[in-house]
């Protein structure tokens, strides 16, 4: 099943504080680490199990680096993004919002919450994808992102890149439909 999702591609590995500096900026916008009604934060493991743990070793394993990681933010005790969060060498990390399952209210909801959060953290961020139906391979948007190679297959429906960083996609930019967003970032479309 192709599901809806945000990647927010970011420079820099965050440690334990910077990453909670993000989810209590989310936490603003209603998407908290802790459940609301368990008191617990869940990660998933690798068949897609919840594995419930204190909030702050969730946080703690994220400012790590373990490996890839897979948590959920609540929207309600019943309602959750699931978020991707992995760190590719030399210097990125990506934190990957799935939207699967959210009514259009919701979505809405959370892609607000991270278009406010790529504001406040602009100085640091590298772009963020949007593919509207899960379309795209992780290792083509990668590509795309981070060297400036455009997808072989579908491509996402648009990315917002810093607009000062432009001049390093310029291979992306062949064929896109650019639009300065007039907040430091400019989004790309293909038709």
């Amino acid at each position: 099943m192709v599901e809806t999702y945000l990647s927010w591609y970011r420079e820099g590995r965050m440690d334990e504080s910077e990453f909670r500096s993000v989810t209590t900026f989310l936490a603003q916008s209603g998407m908290t680490v802790k459940h609301p009604t368990l008191g617990c934060g869940m990660l998933l493991d690798v068949v897609g199990e919840q594995v419930k743990l204190p909030p702050e070793r969730i946080l703690e394993l994220v400012g790590l680096s373990v490996g890839p990681l897979c948590m959920q933010f609540w929207l309600s005790a019943d309602t959750d993004v699931v978020c991707d969060v992995r760190y590719v060498a030399p210097d990125t990390q990506i934190l990957t919002f799935v939207l699967g399952g959210l009514t259009e209210n919701e979505q809405g909801q959370v892609e607000d919450a991270i278009q406010r959060l790529i504001q406040r953290e602009l100085d640091r961020t590298i772009a963020l994808l949007v593919d509207l139906g899960g379309e795209t391979a992780e290792e083509e948007d990668d590509a795309l992102v981070l060297i400036g190679q455009l997808p072989t297959g579908p491509r996402p429906n648009r990315v917002q890149f810093r607009t000062d960083r432009l001049s390093a996609v310029r291979a992306v930019l062949a064929g896109a439909e650019v639009t300065d967003l007039s907040n430091g970032l400019s989004a790309l479309r293909w038709q």
